[in-house]
């Protein structure tokens, strides 16, 4: 009978072991998509159904970009685009925690291979240089015309002082 039992309690171990395999495939992943200058896409599967959700993406210094309140699909998944500048950043990192906790249940970072170009956010220059370029073309016509008007009436129109 001992070879029986022993049997029996291997048989037990190999389904116990296939459970937590098949437990273990099913655990909590995130995914980041389409990580461009503007945006992300944030995906995450194996949480429970209907669970509150709050997905942050940070930069790799700890700085808040994004942050979005989200309910789990019945299938425990969720998918989130956001739209964000990622100028002069080379990584982002998602973290996904649940509604009111602050420890992460799951986070994600991905790095692109150079940083997204700095944003321009101050004044066109064209128009000042413009404006500019203007102004040193009429200083030059009138100092033209200033020149020329003083040279016209001061030249002498009669003989010579030495001829004389």
């Amino acid at each position: 009978m001992r070879p029986r039992r022993c049997l029996v309690v291997f048989a037990t171990l190999a389904v116990v072991t296939v459970a937590s395999v098949s437990t273990a495939s099913s655990q909590t992943s995130l995914d980041l998509r389409n990580v461009g200058c503007s945006g992300v896409t944030v995906n995450g599967t194996g949480l429970p159904p209907g669970t509150p959700v709050t997905v942050t993406l940070t930069s790799p210094q700890g700085r808040t970009l994004e942050r979005k309140q989200l309910t789990t699909s019945p299938s425990g998944s969720f998918t989130s685009s956001m739209r964000i500048s990622l100028s002069g950043l080379r990584s982002v990192r998602a973290v996904v925690t649940r509604a009111g906790a602050s420890t992460p249940i799951v986070w994600a970072e991905h790095s692109v291979p150079r940083p997204c170009p700095l944003v321009n956010t101050g004044a066109n220059h064209a128009m000042p240089l413009a404006g500019l370029a203007l102004s040193f073309i009429m200083l030059g016509l009138l100092l033209l015309t200033a020149l020329s008007s003083r040279m016209r009436f001061s030249r002498y129109q009669g003989r010579h002082v030495a001829a004389r």
